[in-house]
């Protein structure tokens, strides 16, 4: 079931690069929206019908209602739309499987780098099917933050204040776009946190556990367990997480 998943994310995810900055933004009751967003989202949808059992879904486009359920298929189908559109190649395709209330397994797909994160519950965290670890750095921290600042973005003063903190504290700060990927970034080492005023929990999910198993922390700003309704989160490679954790609470 994973496996077919996984294959038809690559599949959609790879008509993406050649497109992307040639695509129009057809968001009505929001901002940023692409048809192949849509596309995505109900291609997605169409395979896991086809799976045994009874499923559900809480996905940005057209089930954005998140009701508890057994098996809840959670889909962000473009996380950072912005950035395709735009032509920027910071952009993924998103999914994690809910299970019983606990996240069972996720995939990230970066189509501009050809890159793949996936884990599974109690299996570990992949990249291209090598197994990733979080980084052991404690000092020189790199931070990896949301991007906050197109309109109208309600935590803009807040996020702002947090950089601020971050980089008196002496960690470097990069705002590149797909959440999804800078959760991945903290699963597979290349950065040592990510901190998160998330406007909704689609790209969350999946990034919880591909952290968790690659043996990082995802809590949310106080520490507590992610659910749909969180806003705001830090994920981090453990060994730094109080030290993120007490930055944001001093401005948040």
């Amino acid at each position: 079931m994973y496996r077919e998943v996984i294959a038809k994310i690559v599949e959609l995810g790879n008509t993406l690069p050649a497109i992307c900055g040639s695509v129009m933004d057809v968001g009505q009751n929001k901002q940023w929206l692409t048809e192949k967003e849509v596309e995505i989202e109900e291609a997605l949808v169409n395979l896991i019908k086809t799976f045994h059992g009874e499923h559900f879904f809480y996905a940005e486009e057209s089930h954005r209602e998140f009701v508890e359920r057994e098996s809840i298929w959670i889909i962000d189908s473009i996380s950072n739309t912005t950035n395709f559109i735009h032509g920027m190649p910071h952009y993924s395709i998103v999914l994690s499987h809910l299970l019983k209330g606990e996240v069972n397994f996720a995939v990230v797909y970066d189509p501009s780098n050809k890159e793949l994160f996936t884990a599974e519950k109690g299996k570990g965290s992949f990249l291209n099917n090598k197994k990733m670890r979080v980084s052991s750095r404690k000092e020189d921290i790199f931070c990896m933050v949301g991007p906050y600042f197109t309109p109208p973005r309600i935590y803009r003063e807040k996020a702002l204040a947090v950089i601020n903190k971050l980089s008196d504290a002496g960690i470097t700060v990069r705002i590149v776009g797909s959440l999804a990927l800078h959760y991945s970034y903290v699963a597979c080492g290349r950065a040592d946190a990510a901190v998160s005023f998330n406007e909704d929990t689609f790209p969350e999910f999946a990034g919880k556990l591909l952290v968790e198993e690659a043996g990082g922390k995802f809590t949310d700003f106080d520490g507590g367990v992610l659910n749909n309704e969180t806003v705001g989160v830090i994920a981090t490679n453990g060994l730094v997480h109080e030290q993120i954790k007490n930055i944001v609470k001093s401005v948040v």
